[in-house]
């Protein structure tokens, strides 16, 4: 075959190339947005730490190499691979179970606390103690039944981060008397109930035959020519109501009034289907247990016919006839009233004890979610650069980002002794994550070939959450 000889014009290669005015130079934003969203996947699947391409270093997070944690603050590394604010707190006291989604913390005698090392939101249920029973002094007489304790239901309750002395009220004895009062029971400073108010007596002295006001107040108790009043309930003067009044004793008959309730007002003597009141009922709460339980009953009155039903909730029964009054059962209720032929003294029932309940959201009730400075170890260039890009993805576990506002970018050259701001744009989503960008950005400081980024948030609460799960800081 024929060799064909070349021209020297044709050897020559050009010294340079005139691009034509009306060219558009190519822009590889898209290119590069691609190429970082890839590498992020790749790491993802393959759970690579931080790794580095020719300029540039792609880090998904799936270990915490690539983060300079000696220079960052704030920061959390999730589980799930993500770098936020949001810390769980240390919480103990009580009993603690879970239910579902929620840890729950039980407290049934003084002498414990509620520690926690940050803020939270919590429901709290606090049940003070319920009260005795009046007494029976005199032949012929009958006792009211005694008040529940008061109920406070806190639902999103804050809760501080602090140490809080739990104190549970003691349920008030019976006793010859007007019973004793139930004691209060409180989550710390934060919040209290009121003991129930004792029952009344019945003796020949008025004063004693009214019931004593409380949480829930008592029954007034009852003997010849004399019927004591109920008294009121809500002591604490809460909205909504921590407990209802007590009933009325009848003066005319041989009947005590009921306590009153954390529901509903104890019967008055001869007002419902028996002579002696029945004590108002309680109220009913999931927190605990999951399921509706009944708690704080008022005691009913006795009676020489037919004595009262003691409230739901545990609420003791009036005595019907001569005897003791009977004990209250559950959480927070009042006992039921004693009766008498004789000149014997008959003490009423005594109160039960209160109880404290403390519930949140396990993966939310109590975390700290703070702002975060995320810098990255320091990767070196091959070339002093002049200028930057960054690809960053992100979500929003509360709330909703604003670039710029709650979430920031920079970059270095020379190791993080100058930044250079970044102004982010949205490029969509991928995977459910939010794309952030910012390309060609002129450094401020072309000293080094350290090359690190710097991602801040800011405005990080409860109610707003800012998520980093990978970023790919290039150079050129």
């Amino acid at each position: 075959m024929a060799l064909t000889k070349v021209s020297s014009a044709m050897k020559e290669a050009p010294t340079s190339v005139e691009v034509s005015a009306h060219v558009t130079a190519y822009d590889d934003d898209g290119l590069q947005n691609d190429l970082a969203i890839l590498g992020f996947k790749v790491a993802a699947n393959g759970s690579l730490s931080k790794y580095n391409l020719v300029d540039q270093a792609i880090d998904a997070f799936e270990d915490a190499s690539g983060v300079d944690t000696s220079a960052s603050s704030g920061e959390v590394r999730n589980a799930s691979n993500y770098y936020s604010g949001a810390e769980s707190g240390t919480v103990t006291g009580g009993t603690t179970t879970t239910v579902g989604d929620y840890t729950v913390h039980t407290f049934t005698a003084s002498g414990s606390d509620f520690v926690t090392d940050v803020a939270g939101t919590a429901d709290v249920l606090i049940v003070a103690g319920g009260a005795g029973a009046g007494g029976a002094q005199n032949a012929n007489a009958w006792s009211g039944g005694g008040g529940a304790g008061g109920v406070r239901q806190l639902s999103g309750f804050s809760v501080t981060a602090a140490t809080h002395a739990v104190t549970i009220g003691a349920g008030g004895t019976g006793t010859g008397d007007r019973g004793n009062d139930g004691g209060d029971s409180s989550l710390g400073s934060l919040a209290s109930a009121s003991g129930g108010g004792g029952g009344g007596a019945a003796n020949a002295s008025d004063y004693q035959l009214d019931g004593a006001s409380g949480g829930s107040g008592g029954g007034g108790g009852s003997c010849p020519s004399y019927g004591g009043d109920g008294a009121s309930g809500n002591d604490g003067s809460y909205s909504p109501v921590e407990g209802y009044a007590g009933g009325d004793g009848s003066s005319s008959q041989y009947d005590a009034g009921g306590g009153g309730g954390a529901g509903e007002v104890g019967e008055a003597a001869g007002a419902g289907s028996t002579e002696g009141g029945s004590g108002g009922d309680g109220i009913q709460n999931s927190w605990q247990t999951g399921v509706n339980q009944w708690y704080a009953g008022g005691g009913a009155g006795a009676s020489n016919g037919n004595a009262g039903n003691g409230g739901q909730g545990g609420g003791g029964n009036g005595r019907t006839g001569a005897g003791v009054g009977i004990d209250a059962t559950g959480y927070g209720s009042g006992g039921g009233g004693a009766g008498n032929f004789s000149a014997d003294n008959r003490a009423g029932g005594d109160g039960s004890d209160g109880i404290v309940v403390i519930r949140y959201e396990t993966a939310t009730g109590f975390t700290s979610n703070n702002d975060i400075t995320l810098i990255s170890n320091a990767t070196t260039a091959q070339a002093t650069p002049t200028k930057g890009d960054l690809v960053l993805s992100f979500s929003s576990g509360a709330g909703s980002t604003v670039l710029g506002t709650d979430l920031t970018a920079e970059f270095s050259a020379d190791d993080g002794s100058t930044w250079t701001s970044m102004t982010l744009g949205s490029e969509g989503t991928t995977g459910g994550h939010n794309i952030a960008t910012a390309h060609d950005v002129a450094l401020t400081s072309t000293s080094g070939t350290s090359m690190r980024y710097r991602i801040k948030t800011f405005n990080q609460s409860a109610t707003k959450e800012t998520r980093i799960h990978a970023v790919s800081l290039g150079w050129s």
